[in-house]
């Protein structure tokens, strides 16, 4: 498993394409490869579930040639078995694809890339002109929540809004350990300013125990009719996971186990959201 070679689906495409046979070439090549891990009733709704993610449309030919002319793969094969030995997590395959133009449209904000994680693979969207730390970075980011899958058990329908939150902020805390803090995700720094703990009061707290994730995605990414900022849950994940490795004095790795049950109560001894600045 490991990287696997996206290139040559796209060298594929490319050749045996035509305006009439387009749309089923990218169901053959890179929808029905994808649903073994995403197991959908249909091509169509798995293909419309990666477009609304982020994955290209079947015309972006010409961008699909540039980025063959690219070493995402090789880089990401590098960088994946590094922190596979380092952290000693499990061989799942990694798909790199082409990202549509929309995700570096600003109300996207995730910096023209995506990725989509599972205990058993990732999928990344990314530009072709990506470079070399930001890939790095995306890759370490989604692989962090494979390890820590491995760990907790968890799926979409059992996770609690408290160990996503751990999820995604143990896996920011990686990013910067292995790539530098620069590549952290926007919405690590998001609130330092002026955070404002009744929003974990009000938002948060009495849901830290609520279970799947479209339960909860409202905390997760916000939501303006509701009054809750954008990407709270994330950014207060973060800042969570943080404060107490700063209190434990270990990195990421060394959480990589700890219960998101002892973060919170480390949180609410040091009165981690408590804080006007974080």
């Amino acid at each position: 498993m490991g990287v696997i070679k996206t290139n040559k689906w796209i060298e594929l495409y490319l050749a045996h394409s035509n305006k009439r046979t387009l749309k089923e070439r990218y169901r053959q090549l890179f929808i029905q490869p994808l649903q073994s891990l995403f197991s959908y009733s249909s091509d169509d709704a798995l293909a419309a579930f990666l477009r609304d993610a982020g994955m290209f449309k079947p015309g972006a030919l010409h961008e699909l040639e540039k980025m063959l002319q690219h070493r995402h793969l090789e880089i990401a094969r590098d960088h994946f078995d590094f922190l596979k030995e380092k952290w000693n997590g499990p061989n799942v395959p990694i798909y790199i694809l082409l990202a549509d133009k929309s995700l570096r449209q600003p109300e996207r904000a995730v910096g023209g890339k995506m990725g989509i994680s599972f205990s058993d693979g990732i999928v990344l969207f990314v530009p072709f002109d990506v470079n070399e730390l930001e890939l790095k970075a995306l890759l370490t980011h989604e692989y962090h929540h494979v390890c820590r899958l491995k760990v907790t058990n968890e799926s979409e329908q059992t996770i609690t809004l408290l160990e996503s939150m751990v999820m995604e902020g143990l896996a920011e805390i990686a990013v910067e350990e292995e790539v530098g803090k620069s590549y952290t995700a926007p919405w690590t720094y998001l609130y330092d300013e002026d955070w404002k703990s009744e929003w974990y009061s009000d938002f948060i707290e009495k849901r830290l125990q609520q279970k799947g994730r479209l339960a909860y995605k409202d905390v997760l990414y916000g939501r303006k009719d509701q009054g809750i900022p954008r990407m709270l849950g994330y950014y207060a994940g973060y800042i969570l996971c943080t404060n107490i490795a700063t209190v434990l004095n270990k990195k990421t790795e060394g959480l990589m186990t700890t219960p998101s049950n002892t973060f919170l109560q480390y949180a609410e001894r040091y009165g981690v959201f408590k804080n006007s600045n974080q």
